[in-house]
């Protein structure tokens, strides 16, 4: 397995992001089109960057609703663009999360919304050869394992996958390991994220999730990589700290030195 970061939890430039990748010895990142825009940087530019300091490109994330069916013609057309980035930098993979109902919107219909958007996207994914993986998390349509199996069912595609963010499925109250076991054929990226359940100051919410480096939380790190090695996954674990206005880099080399020391053992 290798070890990655999602870019956007860096700070700085696009350039000292990845020059910092390097200096501590991390294979690849996940980069976003957004990030990439606002730093004015091609495609041209981050495969020039990342070959001349030893990196690669985990996946390319993705964004926008893939539910709300006021929104489908223009999450398919971003994603077709996303699918078009990742092949043209490499790993032919684009991550993103459902993102959820809209409250008005019933079961049944957020479904066949999701379902009918996904499928189109994948019908792309198909034509330029990536894939899609689908990142299970609290609060969306598609929370945990089962519901992307049922999903899975429902589109009928071989270009829609998993990305697996283990975080996320301890937040929808779902087993870790019993989603490796399901899913694992079909995972192709991970999220090396952990958390903590902190009380929230929000009245209506009882508690919230708080990001810690990998090992200190209520994941299961050394179970949750005997699983994935289990099933036969061997890709990228890109480290995941959703950052805002603070650094957290030290807080991601404590996630790296669990991960290598736990890949070395």
């Amino acid at each position: 397995m290798k070890i990655g970061v999602c870019a956007k939890d860096l700070h700085g430039d696009y350039p000292s992001q990845l020059r910092w990748l390097a200096e501590h010895g991390f294979d690849g990142f996940q980069t976003w089109k957004r990030d990439m825009d606002n730093s004015k940087v091609t495609a041209k530019d981050v495969l020039a960057m990342a070959d001349d300091l030893g990196l690669e490109v985990s996946a390319v994330g993705g964004g926008p609703n893939l539910v709300n069916p006021e929104k489908t013609s223009q999450t398919i057309d971003l994603y077709r663009t996303f699918l078009d980035l990742s092949v043209e930098l490499g790993p032919c993979l684009v991550t993103g999360e459902d993102k959820g109902k809209p409250r008005a919107l019933c079961d049944d219909d957020a479904w066949s919304s999701c379902v009918q958007t996904v499928a189109t996207i994948c019908q792309h994914a198909e034509t330029v050869g990536a894939v899609l993986a689908i990142e299970c998390a609290g609060g969306c349509l598609i929370n945990d394992h089962h519901a992307w199996v049922r999903l899975a069912d429902r589109v009928g595609s071989p270009a829609l996958k998993v990305n697996y963010d283990p975080a996320n499925i301890v937040w929808a109250g779902s087993d870790v390991i019993e989603g490796v076991n399901l899913v694992g054929e079909h995972i192709v990226h991970t999220h090396a994220k952990d958390i903590r359940r902190v009380p929230s100051e929000d009245e209506q919410v009882q508690e919230h999730a708080i990001d810690v480096p990998v090992g200190q939380g209520l994941v299961g790190f050394d179970a949750y990589l005997g699983a994935l090695r289990q099933v036969g996954f061997n890709g990228y674990l890109t480290i995941e700290m959703h950052a805002g206005k603070h650094d957290r880099a030290a807080e991601m080399l404590e996630s790296a030195t669990y991960l290598r020391n736990w890949l070395a053992a």
